[in-house]
């Protein structure tokens, strides 16, 4: 009879508490490889988080060329919003790579976070571009806003 009731007591527990644990996660990826590929990109991610324990939000948008005579060009804009008396902060990792021979990585990107709880969540935001071979050029603008 206690058993029953504890686990009775656990699973609307559980249940309740479901939406208020959220996390959101979002991966984007865009991918070409081999000898005079175009990738490009434009990402747009939206991710909001509310509740006693909501987030993390976490994003990962990465664009790839590799070969020869690769272009790799990307566009991201991240916006990650946590709130809550307990939230977990975001985090928004962008990559643009082009390597090889010949190669162009261009990337512009855009991440704002905000986050408000009790104890001041953190939030990390990663972007890179990377051109690595012979005759490449990497090129990158980035504005990352937390608070």
């Amino acid at each position: 009879m206690i058993r029953t009731s504890l686990l009775a007591g656990f699973a609307t527990l559980a249940l309740l508490s479901a939406p208020a644990m959220a996390q959101n996660v979002a991966n984007v990826s865009n991918t070409a490889a081999g000898i005079g590929n175009v990738a490009e990109q434009s990402a747009t991610v939206m991710q909001r988080g509310k509740g006693l324990f909501a987030g993390p939000n976490t994003a990962n948008v990465s664009n790839t060329a590799a070969g020869i005579g690769n272009f790799a060009g990307q566009s991201a804009l991240v916006m990650q919003r946590s709130k809550g008396p307990f939230s977990g902060g975001s985090t928004a990792t962008v990559g643009n790579t082009a390597a090889g021979i010949g190669n162009t990585a261009l990337q512009g990107a855009t991440v704002m976070q905000r986050s408000k709880g009790l104890f001041g969540p953190s939030n990390a935001a990663n972007v890179q571009n990377l051109s690595a071979g012979i005759g490449n050029f990497a090129g990158q603008g980035a504005l990352v806003r937390q608070r």
